[in-house]
Formats: C-alpha cells, structure tokens, sequence
C-alpha cells in the first residue's frame, strides 16, 4: 500500500492543495513555517484518525472555517477525512466523518488502511521518560496492523 495523492481542503494553512506522491521516495522541502509538518499531520491522520500534535483534532481546521476536509489515495482505496468544529452552517454536525471509498466508516474501520510509522523529534522522550510513552508509542502503531488489537484497545 503505497500514498499516491493527498488533497487537503481547509486544513491547517492550506486552503486547497493536492500532492502526488512518488511510489519509491518523496521528499518534502521548504522554508520554515510553509506547511511541511501540516502535510505530515495530514497523513497520519488518515493513518490514526487523530492528530498527533493538537490537543483537540478540530485545531486542525483553517481559521474562519466550519469544516477540514483530508483526501488519500492509496492503490484502488479513497480515504476520506472530514473534521468540523461541531457544527456545519448552523447545523450539528459530527466532530469526525470517516469514509472508505465513498462509504461511511467507523474509525475502528477506518483505521488500518494506510499504515505508517511516524518518529519525530519529540519522539526522543520514548527513550528517556516513563514506559506509559513506549505503550502509547507501541498502540499507535499495532492498531493499525491488528484490528482485534484496536477493537480492545478502544475497549479497554
């Protein structure tokens, strides 16, 4: 399973922007503070189904804005994620809509069609703070391989 293109729409500083993605390797390279992390942050959400820099996914969502829309392509899978600050034009609305391949998906199902593995600066603490980060560390990456390990660990 190979990201092929990424759309985002309202997403953090992008308004609308499309990115393909090479099937060996990608580079992304840009000045500081042009939006290089906020495409990470996006796949990774397709990949986990929260953020893993906001305290609240709906941070994500451009300013001014209702609705974050977040489009992958993987092989012959859509992937579809769309963030509101709970409400869409005056009306209740959802905080989190999952979709696969135009259909409406639970994040247990969700979750586990692209897979990746994120290690960033931050990450150094799961060598010299408390086993809890490893666990977590650890969760986030075995929900995405094992769906009985996810189904548990949202049970648990």
């Amino acid at each position: 399973m190979i990201l092929q293109r990424l759309k985002l729409q309202h997403f953090r500083s992008y308004d609308t922007a499309s990115f393909a993605f090479s099937p060996k390797t990608t580079l992304i390279v840009g000045p500081n503070a042009s939006g290089k992390t906020n495409i990470l942050e996006a796949i990774m959400f397709c990949v986990t189904g929260k953020s893993f820099r906001a305290d609240a996914d709906r941070e994500a969502i451009a300013w001014d804005q209702d609705i974050a829309r977040i489009t992958t392509q993987i092989d012959a899978t859509s992937l579809e994620l769309m963030l509101t600050n709970g409400e869409v034009g005056g009306q209740k609305a959802p905080l989190k809509k999952y979709v696969v391949n135009g259909v409406a998906r639970r994040m247990v199902d969700f979750v586990g069609n692209l897979r990746a593995v994120l290690f960033w600066p931050e990450h150094l603490e799961l060598v010299t703070d408390s086993p809890s980060l490893r666990r977590k560390y650890l969760d986030s990456v075995l929900v995405q391989i094992d769906r009985e390990y996810r189904r548990n660990l949202l049970s648990y």
